[in-house]
């Protein structure tokens, strides 16, 4: 029997999939908190748990949980993991993107770090098996030494989407620094994307301190109709190719879109498909991994850290495009730029 228990902030369609996580690990949802009543109803209904509540300062004093899942729109991150990291909760999931900004981040840390909480932010993709299989094969020397990537993301925003594809781009090359930047985006359609304005498209070239570079692109280019940056789209959600010495590694993203192999080793005209092995539920190992780092203090792979370096690779392509110029790294804005040209008029909706 688990001697944690759990609660959710935010009962939408991704915080079913922590519930589904919570009880694969043997951990007891106790209660949710959420200011719509129908989403306090579908939680009734998909569990056994007897507390729900609109105010989820009220839930986390009243219901004392060991670990919370804040599974809300971006804008609200920030203040939620801090007001659960402030009243003593062990550890947090908390939906990416980790923020809508550095500031932001950072209080979201230094809040974690005085109270002692762990902080996990769910870029869960790093659990699935291509992802991780990708990652072990680079690492083992499959392709030689990395010189360069590709990366396509096929929704518009960086930030709240392409936060995924940042990660795993970062995680697939050994998760190397930033020297510099070069990056442009594209946000006059005025879209509103949970909550925030949201860009339609962009391109960077990212250049890492270990020599390696990437190119990406994401979104959709042009008002009506909308086509893809890139013309060829056989990847869902994103796609990777990564270049070594010895051939180059391709991931065609989440799911095959035809009967070429989801992952696969290409080294001339040889291609190697890669079978894929199963594993447990995404959500499930961040989970494991959790609670291994409250219990011995071991460093988890998706820390609030992690999540930090990701977002400030966004809020770098979005300055880049703001200044017009290369920037270098470390990040010194602490705003998100890309607001800040919506509120400028530089993207006029």
């Amino acid at each position: 029997m688990s001697t944690y228990n759990a609660a959710i902030i935010g009962y939408g369609r991704m915080a079913q999939g922590h519930v589904r996580a919570y009880k694969e690990a043997g951990i007891p949802v106790v209660a949710v908190a959420d200011i719509s009543e129908d989403a306090l109803n579908r939680f009734r209904e998909h569990t056994d748990a007897e507390h729900t509540y609109t105010d989820y300062k009220r839930m986390i004093d009243e219901v004392s949980p060991d670990l919370i899942s804040v599974v809300t729109h971006d804008r609200l991150h920030c203040t939620m993991v801090v007001d659960a990291a402030e009243r003593g909760v062990k550890g947090i999931i908390c939906e990416k993107p980790m923020a809508m900004n550095l500031e932001e981040a950072d209080r979201m840390l230094a809040a974690c770090r005085a109270s002692g909480t762990k902080l996990t932010v769910s870029h869960q993709r790093y659990y699935m098996p291509q992802y991780a299989q990708a990652r072990e094969l680079i690492a083992a020397g499959a392709i030689g030494a990395v010189h360069s990537a590709e990366a396509y993301l096929l929704p518009s925003c960086i930030h709240t989407d392409g936060t995924h594809t940042i990660h795993m781009l970062l995680s697939l090359l050994g998760d190397p620094r930033v020297s510099h930047l070069l990056a442009q985006v594209d946000g006059h359609s005025g879209q509103m994307y949970y909550g925030h304005r949201v860009e339609d498209a962009g391109t960077a070239f990212i250049a890492f301190e270990n020599q390696v570079h990437a190119n990406l692109s994401w979104g959709l280019a042009g008002r009506a109709p909308r086509v893809p940056l890139r013309p060829v789209q056989d990847f869902r959600y994103h796609g990777f190719i990564i270049h070594g010495d010895k051939g180059r590694l391709e991931l065609d993203g989440d799911r095959p879109v035809n009967d070429t192999p989801i992952l696969r080793i290409v080294r001339g005209t040889t291609v190697e498909p890669i079978d894929l092995q199963p594993r447990k539920g995404a959500i499930t190992l961040e989970l494991e991994d959790l609670l291994r780092s409250i219990e011995t203090n071991a460093p988890h792979p998706l820390d609030g850290q992690n999540g930090r370096d990701v977002l400030e690779v966004i809020m770098g392509c979005y300055e880049s495009a703001r200044r017009r110029r290369v920037i270098q790294f470390p990040l010194e804005v602490k705003e998100n730029p890309f607001l800040a040209m919506c509120e400028a008029g530089d993207f006029p909706a």
